[in-house]
């Protein structure tokens, strides 16, 4: 008889499994929208600790000088008395910054008030990514430019490549129009015509405010939660 060979089976290779990334955690950290009356060179800035302030009426005010004093990054035009009139801050030790610019908010048309500009910063915070936002949107007796700012808002927003936080001075209770036109929601203590819009799905806790200090405007503040 013929003896058969024995052969090793072949081991064929393992597939590549892919490696699954960990999901990253949510990130949370607190916020600030501030009124800062222009009416004087008084500044509240300094009084409010936030990782992100979002500051309006500081056209009398260097912000860059408060945020060099505080250890914070700023944006803010001095070279112009309308882009001064807002500014965003932030905490340099957390919050990385990245393109910040301007947009055109509303134009006075007759009104006796500065143009009014959309002023953004983009950050990320522990890799959480989010384009951050001061506006002052007209006061109520020149309610006729709303319309045209809410416009502009939302065209903007929607070009945002990021998701956006807006602090601002709504010059109404509630905006319901507006928040509806930038498919943002709107987050306020009750009865504050101070705020934020943000995309839908960031999560707002512990929304109060503070003390007014120099200013007419209480300053409001929020713990802000979004995924990375």
């Amino acid at each position: 008889m013929r003896p058969v060979a024995s052969s090793t089976p072949r081991r064929l290779p393992l597939p590549h499994l892919p490696v699954k990334e960990k999901p990253r955690r949510p990130v949370s950290f607190t916020i600030a929208t501030v009124n800062d009356d222009f009416t004087d060179h008084k500044t509240n800035l300094h009084r409010v600790k936030a990782a992100v302030v979002l500051a309006q009426e500081t056209k009398n005010t260097n912000v860059h000088k408060v945020g060099s004093a505080e250890g914070l990054g700023v944006h803010q035009n001095l070279r112009r008395d309308d882009q001064a009139g807002t500014s965003v801050l932030w905490n340099k030790d957390r919050v990385h910054a990245g393109k910040r610019g301007y947009a055109v908010g509303v134009r006075p048309q007759g009104a006796a008030m500065l143009e009014r500009w959309i002023n953004f910063t983009d950050v990320s915070v522990d890799g959480a990514k989010v384009r951050m936002v001061s506006v002052h949107r007209p006061p109520k007796r020149f309610s006729r430019l709303w319309p045209d700012f809410d416009r502009n808002l939302a065209a903007f927003v929607k070009r945002s490549p990021l998701p956006v936080i807006i602090g601002m001075d709504a010059n109404q209770v509630n905006p319901r129009r507006l928040a509806h036109l930038t498919g943002l929601r709107w987050h306020a203590p009750k009865g504050s015509i101070d705020g934020f819009l943000a995309t839908r799905g960031i999560r707002f806790e512990n929304l109060r405010t503070a003390p007014k200090g120099s200013s007419d405007h209480h300053p409001v503040l929020a713990k802000v939660t979004l995924r990375p």
